[in-house]
């Protein structure tokens, strides 16, 4: 498959290696910078240019974000359970119940760390360089935007994202790494305040959209509506992601199909995901996806009499063994595929995020219904009818399931705002979390330890 690459690489992922070359060496488990290689990285603007490239290559590059990441919180959720090629590790986030020394938990931890890094290290060079470009303000807000990405991932993994008033959030970085040092937790209102600031200063200094591969002012609103949502700043939350829905640089397929037919080529309502060539970029999600992770029997039984069903889920003749169509089975232009593209943002789930903060937030729940509804009629399914608040809430959860099933796990991480709301139980669905200290993942063990009682540990592990 040939597709776009990001430019010059070289420098970004030569960043990201040098500073993770140790995994888990320390809290954050990356390297600091290279005081000699940091003064000569950065001294122009085409050098800050060719290290966001990179940082976009090192999002992109290994399985952490395209798989490990968006996998595991499936299988913590409702639509995926361990395949056949699946192991203890895959098991144990099925269980909600993964073990601080979990190797795909830390390297999860340490990609996100590693963007960070990379991240702090443009936005403190590229303000210091003397430049009226006006592609000086772009680069720091692109990578303003991956900042605020992987600090959001971190959240929601490994922090009480659900309780504002938590000092369980995560350890921020808003500065390069350049001496090795242990430094605590951020509570959680302070993480929120950080990833809501870099997606205010995203979005004014952003460059338009122009595709789907890089940040953009679109893509930092599409992203900042969604972090209000988890800070149930509801009201907030519905007015960006109707600006989103109404800014017309995007639109819905005119077939679910066709979101997952297209992947990178020319997609409509795609706003930010990673680019990938089955040829030369071989991050092997396809195949993980039929061998790793395959359709729960909870999901296989939900999507039953939908129209996005065949999409969604496909049953392999041979053996009875229901796989992942999203990511399996595919082509693209003729090819069996092995690698696949990570959806970070699309237009359909923001206006599945916009239906639920009205809900929330508008006691006219007829705005929120038309938002879902607008995701019934592409799926050719009859509108949803509800006219009572909690069971208006429930269909836009369940619906959310039925558009985004299989792919990162919202269906999670709904669950626990939904029981921190008082909607529900997480028991009800997943009887082995019986209270919030299986809601969140914890640190790896090493960080823990080599911070010599800096970094608190989250209750429970």
């Amino acid at each position: 498959m040939k597709m776009p690459t990001y430019k010059n690489i070289g420098i970004g992922i030569l960043l990201s290696t040098a500073m993770a070359a140790c995994n888990l060496t320390n809290v954050t488990d990356v390297l600091p910078v290279n005081q000699v290689f940091e003064d000569q990285a950065i001294t122009n603007l085409k050098q800050a240019q060719s290290v966001l490239d990179g940082t976009y290559g090192v999002l992109k590059t290994g399985l952490e974000f395209p798989v490990y990441a968006p996998a595991g919180a499936t299988l913590m959720g409702l639509t995926s359970k361990p395949g056949a090629s699946a192991g203890n590790s895959e098991q144990s986030y099925f269980d909600n119940n993964v073990e601080t020394k979990n190797g795909t938990l830390g390297s999860v931890y340490s990609k996100a760390y590693s963007i960070l890094n990379n991240a702090n290290f443009i936005i403190e060079k590229t303000a210091a360089l003397e430049s009226t470009d006006p592609r000086k303000k772009e680069i720091i807000a692109e990578a303003k935007f991956l900042r605020a990405l992987s600090h959001f991932y971190l959240l929601r993994l490994h922090g009480q994202f659900f309780k504002m008033d938590s000092k369980y959030g995560i350890v921020i970085k808003t500065e390069p790494i350049r001496m090795v040092k242990a430094v605590p937790r951020n509570s959680v209102k302070e993480s929120y305040d950080i990833i809501l600031s870099d997606l205010t200063d995203a979005i004014a200094d952003g460059p338009e959209f122009t595709n789907t591969f890089y940040a953009s002012k679109l893509a930092a609103k599409a992203l900042k509506a969604k972090v209000l949502l988890y800070a149930k700043q509801y009201a907030e939350a519905a007015t960006l992601a109707n600006e989103v829905v109404t800014s017309g640089k995007r639109q819905l397929e005119k077939d679910y199909i066709d979101i997952f037919k297209k992947k990178i080529d020319k997609p409509l309502e795609v706003i930010f995901q990673t680019p990938f060539d089955d040829k030369s970029d071989r991050n092997n999600k396809a195949f993980m996806f039929r061998a790793y992770y395959i359709p729960s029997d909870y999901y296989v039984e939900l999507m039953k009499g939908d129209n996005r069903d065949s999409v969604a889920i496909i049953k392999v003749v041979s053996n009875g063994t229901m796989r992942n169509n999203k990511f399996n089975g595919s082509t693209y232009a003729g090819q069996t595929l092995t690698a696949d593209t990570e959806y970070f943002l699309r237009l359909d789930e923001i206006y599945l995020i916009l239906a639920e903060a009205l809900a929330r937030s508008n006691p006219d729940l007829s705005v929120a219904r038309d938002a879902v509804n607008v995701i019934r009629k592409r799926a050719n399914m009859p509108d949803i009818t509800a006219n009572a608040k909690a069971a208006l809430l429930e269909e836009i959860r369940i619906e959310k399931i039925k558009e985004l099933g299989g792919e990162s796990g919202e269906e999670w991480f709904d669950l626990v705002r939904y029981a921190t709301e008082g909607n529900l139980k997480v028991s009800d669905y997943k009887p082995g979390v019986v209270n919030e200290l299986r809601y969140i993942l914890p640190l790896p063990f090493e960080t823990v330890r080599l911070s010599n009682g800096v970094l608190e540990q989250n209750p429970g592990y």
